[in-house]
């Protein structure tokens, strides 16, 4: 199955979310063989090489950045490190590079309430579960649907339920986070949520930055807008998990 520039773009910077590498360098080469000007390409295959402290082909790969655009912040800072020869703790940063469709998909800043859990336990694009509850919607790790997370706001509440009534696909992912705050993605196949204003951002020029690749995205204001409880004091009533 042949893969256009932007789906392999998206499998390239999963597998570098996931820190796999090798498969990072692979993709990346795979973008480059087809298009061999793509910045974005060389910038993550840079970053991969230098995860393996392959220095040599850092510099190769950092070096054709710099010959695309000379004063590129990320290349010329990591060729310091090539210099070097050293590298950095690879840092996932705050995601918001899934491709988002308006009304389609909504995004949600949560709070993990279970203890002995935080956002390193997850792995980037990892399935979560929805469970109903009345007019509550709650989020559970897949891996242990008894590991309560937060319960979604209202206004995502209002789609999930509108999306069940018109029996469509739903999913919740993982894109990100840090310590006990994570960010998740709920997609529906059908129209069902808020529609907000889009934004296109050019690709961060590394991922381990605090920054973020070239990706359409939404821009979301739901920060802490989660109903939080006490895990201790939680009562679970029965409920209604979503396929």
């Amino acid at each position: 199955m042949n893969l256009t520039l932007a789906e392999l773009s998206k499998l390239a910077i999963k597998a570098a979310f996931n820190q796999n590498w090798q498969e990072a360098i692979e993709i990346n080469s795979q973008i480059i063989s087809l298009d061999e000007n793509n910045l974005d390409a060389y910038l993550r295959l840079g970053l991969a090489h230098l995860q393996q402290q392959d220095y040599s082909k850092a510099k190769k790969a950092y070096s054709k950045v710099l010959e695309l655009d000379p004063i590129n912040k990320i290349a010329l800072d990591k060729m310091k490190l090539v210099k070097e020869k050293k590298t950095e703790d690879f840092i996932v940063p705050d995601n918001d590079s899934l491709l988002k469709e308006p009304g389609n998909s909504i995004e949600a800043n949560l709070e993990i309430l279970t203890k002995g859990i935080t956002a390193d336990k997850f792995k980037f694009d990892e399935n979560l579960i929805l469970k109903v509850n009345g007019k509550t919607i709650s989020v559970h790790r897949d891996d242990d649907k008894q590991s309560l997370i937060n319960y979604l706001p209202d206004p995502i509440v209002k789609g999930i339920l509108k999306a069940q009534s018109l029996k469509a696909n739903l999913t919740v992912k993982f894109i990100g986070g840090k310590d006990k705050k994570i960010k998740v993605l709920v997609n529906s196949n059908e129209s069902v949520f808020p529609s907000e204003k889009q934004d296109i951002k050019p690709y961060i020029k590394g991922i381990g930055e605090a920054e973020m690749p070239e990706m359409t995205e939404l821009v979301s204001d739901n920060e802490d807008d989660t109903k939080k409880i006490e895990v201790e004091d939680h009562q679970e009533d029965v409920e209604q998990p979503i396929d």
